[in-house]
């Protein structure tokens, strides 16, 4: 993200972040004059510089003492960061061995594409609360139910596959609402 080229979209993305309530901080192998940039921006927290990746591993878990940790590289010097990470995120355009320390492989090289993970995550998490939450009411319901015999097992059995059925089409549903002007 930074150094001699800094990639396109960077602060976007991580204004994008910041505004989403996510701490961002930039751990880089970079002198400190190639970030001073950094430090004017409002939506980075912390910015260490000349970090080698023991250092990135070691801030990590620093950070891990109070808060989940996502980490996004792309060099073999990102690699174990990516790994120690609550969540590691490599970009396509970098190393197999980042990729292979990643949890999360971005096949393209747009950076931007690391919130479209977050709000993917977020969306999968909302939809796995709902499906346990109507596998809740159907079995608090339809247990009671079938033991004071108000229906016979037979009806039970096609209720759980009715059941099953709901909970795999709202599986199944987009994660992502269509915007207003689709």
């Amino acid at each position: 993200m930074v150094g001699d080229n800094p990639r396109q979209g960077w602060l976007d993305t991580v204004t994008s972040l910041h505004e989403r309530g996510i701490e961002v901080a930039i751990l880089t192998g970079d002198d400190e004059e190639a970030t001073d940039f950094l430090m004017e921006q409002d939506a980075i927290s912390y910015v260490f510089a000349g970090v080698s990746p023991v250092g990135k591993i070691e801030a990590i878990r620093r950070f891990q003492l109070n808060q989940r940790v996502a980490m996004v590289g792309d060099g073999t010097n990102d690699a174990p960061a990516l790994a120690q990470a609550d969540l590691g995120i490599s970009l396509g355009g970098g190393t197999a061995l980042a990729a292979d320390a990643a949890d999360i492989v971005i096949v393209d090289d747009d950076l931007s594409l690391v919130e479209t993970t977050f709000e993917l995550a977020q969306a999968a998490r909302r939809r796995v609360r709902q499906n346990v939450g109507l596998a809740f009411v159907y079995n608090a319901i339809a247990i009671p139910a079938a033991l004071i015999g108000l229906f016979n097992p037979m009806t039970a059995a096609v209720a759980v596959t009715v059941c099953g059925g709901v909970l795999a089409l709202n599986t199944s549903r987009s994660l992502f609402r269509e915007s207003p002007s689709a």
